[in-house]
């Protein structure tokens, strides 16, 4: 991917699929109307669980550690970092460091870089769009919990320039997959 094409809107056909593993699901399409409706009508339904949202957000580090374990669930694996992406990080930051223990500081800082080099503002917002379409999903089950952690994370991907714990989550298993596939070679 480009640094231009990077930058392209998430309107351009096959744009998400160029950025996650969502090619051949109902991800890989654009939301419609109906779709966009339950988004909406779902992010109301979270705002409305004040409550769960305070308790969430009380304590920063079992907050992220809470959406990094929800991140991990098969239903995310759409939305991991596509190979393409991965390539990009490779091409921008090298290779990861081979270190003894996976919550090492060196590879921390590698994946924050990893990251930061490609989540430039249109592909955040695309992410983040992604990432806003499970929710529904979530506050059907009345998974209130899992719901403020998709609508936290999904406004901390767009608005921010951090490495929020769904960003983290899916370029780590982008580059595992990367790794997995490309290991023959």
């Amino acid at each position: 991917m480009s640094d231009h094409a990077s930058q392209a809107g998430a309107s351009e056909p096959g744009y998400t699929a160029r950025l996650t593993r969502c090619a051949g699901t109902w991800l890989e399409l654009p939301p419609d109307e109906t779709e966009q409706k339950r988004i909406l009508d779902a992010a109301r339904e979270v705002k409305s669980q004040r409550v769960i949202a305070l308790e969430f957000y009380r304590d920063p580090i079992a907050t992220n550690t809470f959406s990094i374990e929800l991140f991990r669930q098969p239903e995310f694996a759409p939305l991991h970092f596509s190979d393409e992406l991965v390539a990009k990080i490779l091409e921008k930051v090298g290779e990861p460091p081979v270190v003894a223990e996976e919550d090492s500081l060196e590879f921390s800082a590698y994946l924050r870089d990893a990251v930061l080099a490609v989540a430039l503002p249109n592909p955040r917002r695309a992410l983040a769009g992604q990432l806003r379409r499970l929710l529904p999903q979530f506050v059907a089950a009345k998974q209130w919990r899992e719901a403020v952690a998709i609508d936290y994370n999904a406004f901390r991907t767009a608005l921010g320039h951090e490495v929020s714990p769904f960003l983290a989550q899916m370029a780590l298993a982008g580059l595992a997959h990367w790794y997995e596939e490309h290991d023959e070679e």
